[in-house]
């Protein structure tokens, strides 16, 4: 270090570093108003966000960045070397996943879903300490002595929230894995 003992560097580092702090400590002060002044002045242009937790964040890593020079020369280099050359534009979207009709889901005979077992097959499912049994019908199923459309129907109806029937009853879909 020319002309500076290592005390006095560390001393300055430590006052540059209060200014900072002090800084960001007054941004937490600020309104809305003052704040998107405040972005313009550091940034120079206006800000886009509303919301004013992102912009005192924003605000305070500019002031770190000025402060401590930002990034190395080397850092620099390396983004510019990975970023890509053109924007892509346009959006990209994944491709739509065929919804599930009734007739995707039957298995051909009678138009019964391939993942409940055969009627007249009781299904049963321990929740909080009292065993619910669901006697599976033609069309449909039984429980507690009244009829239900979906085994997700009584499963809201024992749980109080909506659940997928399959899932909540441990049946398995026809490739192995859970109905979901």
């Amino acid at each position: 270090m020319v002309g500076k003992t290592k005390g006095e560097a560390l001393s300055k580092e430590a006052a540059v570093l209060r200014a900072l702090g002090k800084e960001i400590g007054e941004l937490q002060e600020l309104g809305f108003r003052d704040l998107r002044a405040r972005y313009l002045a550091v940034f120079g242009e206006e800000a886009r966000s509303k919301n004013l937790q992102f912009l005192r964040k924003k605000i305070a890593f500019r002031l770190q960045e000025q402060m401590e020079g930002g990034l190395s020369e080397a850092a620099q280099e390396r983004i510019t070397e990975l970023a890509p050359q053109e924007v892509p534009t346009g959006s990209v979207r994944r491709p739509r996943r065929p919804a599930l009709t009734p007739a995707s889901l039957t298995s051909g005979a009678g138009g019964r879903d391939p993942r409940l077992p055969k009627a007249g097959t009781v299904v049963s499912r321990e929740y909080k300490g009292f065993l619910h049994e669901v006697q599976v019908l033609k069309a449909g199923f039984l429980y507690r002595g009244r009829s239900y459309q979906s085994l997700s129907a009584i499963a809201k109806e024992i749980t109080g929230t909506p659940w997928n029937g399959f899932l909540f009853f441990g049946l398995k879909a026809k490739g192995g894995t859970h109905g979901r």
